[in-house]
């Protein structure tokens, strides 16, 4: 029986934990025991190992299925993934965990407005206030507030009509410009810098109709207007409004009133008429010429500072600088080593 057991070990010989697997000394141990029956002691070591903790080298001795999963890169194939996948196993060492920063919700964040914005404020408000005060002068004009209001409105309508829709246009670009400022609307914005080239175009053709009116001949275009554009009616309110009589002279198309007669002392209406209408349009001209370059600065701040209403960039996409490249993604393994996506992970996919 002894010769039968050694012949036995010497085929199956017990290899311990430097030798081998372990596992191989555990089958082979209890291979001699289920052939001799009667070596109950070496039958009861084999037992009391198998029943106490076991030892093992490296981390490939433990089962696979105890393997963690490799990770899941959606960006990558199913071809890819398994390429991927074909490396060293996970190790635990280099496992890492990342804690999430989630801001608390009820501490509210300071929002600081960008300089930009602070501009195109200032700029917004001269507009404002220049397209107010055009519309205030054409309702005062219209409601008679001042002196010589029923000259104007009879004489210069045409110049009366520009300036009231100026007025009208630049106080309605300015509230679409505090709109798109408020709400950080970039699109609103667009509107604004559009309807300021309309308010651009009104204003110069206020100043060129006054300009031109008043430069070429203007005794002979208010003397025929006087006897042939006017009617009875505006004859008589600018004779009452300037104290005279007839354009010049009683008998030239006067309008009969109270202070207007054969035997008046007052004198003709041209020569009042003439100076009025040359001051009041060298006024006009020398003013709308003059916020040409006020409304210009107003629309080079608007296209400038548009964009830059907020910390936004664009429509909140990144530069092409920084957009993803898998040419340059180095992704760490999970046994620590670096992987180049490009290179080893994405050859199928030709990037």
């Amino acid at each position: 029986m002894v010769n039968n057991f050694l012949s036995i070990n010497s085929k199956n010989p017990v290899k311990g934990p430097e030798g081998g697997h372990p596992y191989a000394s555990q089958n082979s141990q209890a291979s001699s025991s289920v052939s001799l029956q009667e070596m109950r002691t070496s039958q009861n070591n084999t037992r009391a190992s198998s029943s106490g903790p076991q030892q093992f080298d490296s981390w490939e001795s433990i089962n696979p299925q105890d393997e963690l999963p490799e990770p899941v890169l959606p960006w990558m194939k199913s071809e890819s993934r398994q390429s991927l996948g074909s490396r060293n196993s996970v190790d635990t060492t280099s496992l890492h965990v990342v804690k999430r920063y989630a801001p608390d919700p009820a501490i509210k964040k300071k929002q600081r407005w960008t300089k930009h914005k602070w501009w195109l404020l200032l700029s917004n408000t001269l507009l404002f206030c220049y397209g107010l005060g055009i519309l205030l002068l054409a309702l005062l004009t219209f409601f008679k507030f001042y002196l010589r209001a029923d000259v104007v409105l009879v004489g210069e309508r045409m110049v009366l009509n520009l300036i009231l829709a100026t007025g009208v246009i630049c106080l309605f670009t300015s509230l679409v410009g505090y709109t798109g400022i408020m709400l950080n609307n970039r699109a609103i914005l667009s509107l604004y810098n559009l309807l300021l080239w309309p308010s651009f175009g009104m204003i110069a053709a206020i100043g060129y109709t006054a300009y031109r009116k008043n430069k070429w001949n203007i005794e002979g275009k208010l003397s025929y207007q006087w006897h042939y554009d006017l009617d009875s009616d505006a004859r008589a309110r600018i004779q009452a409004n300037l104290h005279c009589c007839g354009y010049k002279s009683f008998t030239d198309y006067h309008e009969r009133s109270n202070k207007c007669f054969p035997r008046t002392l007052l004198p003709g209406c041209k020569f009042k008429y003439q100076t009025f209408t040359k001051e009041s349009l060298t006024i006009t001209w020398i003013v709308a010429f003059s916020m040409i370059p006020v409304h210009l600065f107003v629309m080079f701040s608007a296209l400038l500072c548009s964009n830059h209403i907020n910390r936004k960039f664009g429509k909140g996409l990144p530069p092409k600088i920084y957009r993803l490249d898998y040419q340059g993604i180095v992704a760490g393994t999970p046994t620590g080593s670096s992987l180049n996506l490009h290179k080893d992970g994405l050859q199928q996919r030709n990037v």
